[in-house]
């Protein structure tokens, strides 16, 4: 019980420390200090993130069968995305990427002054505070804009309806999106540790964070590493949950917890579940 006890207290001291972090932060600003203060700097950061944390999933629905040990953990074992389905996918995220994201970048980058970078590091409590409040805050936004672009009809034909072309998501689906929804989603992404008075480094792995945890909703796996496996209480919904709204799209607004749909009578859980091995 001793030893619980200081493992514990350890936590609390580390969590709590303003040097934790203050290494790595004093090498980025040192090492990093012109492209970190870049406007286009989040901007190269997550659309960076979005293709490296695509291919392993992409990878996996290549390979196919080749992979069975894999294949064990696909939420709907019958439907993979085929050659075509992906080439879409790609190029509707290309257009906009090309369309959407590259000018509002550029006129990040002629307008936005750079920004300045603070000498002191966030706490890890900081940070965590700081991503777990960003990750919520998004959840109710998204929530209420997602649930708004199912009621109207108008919204989902002319916004949101290219999402669910496919009722088996897979990684590739994530950012096949209107280019309206795609703006939103970065203005909330951008804005809300703006709200909460983030530390930079915060933002940035919020920001990271946030386009992984979008990509695995979508993946079409259960993998045991899931988020949604190592969040206990099942506050968290993560990819069978999402699969159950690309299924049934009247279920599971909220893009990441569960609280919102069980508040408001409009949670469903996976009625199936993958073979493990």
């Amino acid at each position: 019980m001793h030893f619980t006890g200081g493992i514990v207290d350890l936590c609390i001291t580390c969590l709590g420390n303003d040097s934790v972090l203050q290494p790595l932060w004093d090498s980025m600003r040192t090492d990093h200090s012109d492209c970190l203060r870049s406007p286009l700097f989040p901007v190269i950061l997550t659309v960076s993130s979005y293709f490296v944390f695509c291919l392993p999933y992409l990878v996996c629905d290549i390979m196919g069968d080749r992979w069975a040990w894999v294949q064990q953990f696909k939420i709907q074992p019958g439907r993979r995305p085929t050659a075509s389905t992906l080439m879409h996918c790609a190029g509707v995220t290309l257009y906009n990427h090309v369309f959407f994201v590259l000018p509002a970048s550029v006129a990040q980058w002629a307008w936005r002054p750079p920004v300045d970078l603070p000498e002191k590091a966030p706490s890890l409590l900081e940070l965590l505070a700081g991503v777990i409040g960003s990750l919520l805050l998004f959840d109710l936004q998204y929530f209420i804009w997602h649930l708004l672009h199912h009621r109207i009809r108008w919204l989902y034909v002319t916004f949101h309806a290219i999402h669910h072309e496919y009722s088996a998501p897979f990684a590739l689906a994530t950012q096949c999106l209107g280019g309206w929804e795609l703006v939103t989603v970065g203005f909330w992404t951008t804005l809300n540790p703006m709200i909460l008075r983030c530390h930079l480094l915060t933002t940035w792995v919020f920001m990271v964070l946030h386009v992984y945890v979008s990509i695995e909703d979508h993946c079409g796996y259960d993998f045991p590493w899931s988020t949604s496996r190592l969040i206990p209480f099942g506050i968290y919904g993560g990819p069978s949950k999402h699969d159950v709204h690309h299924q049934k799209p009247n279920t599971n607004f909220a893009p990441h917890f569960s609280h919102w749909d069980k508040l408001l009578g409009t949670h469903a859980d996976f009625s199936f579940a993958p073979a493990v091995k």
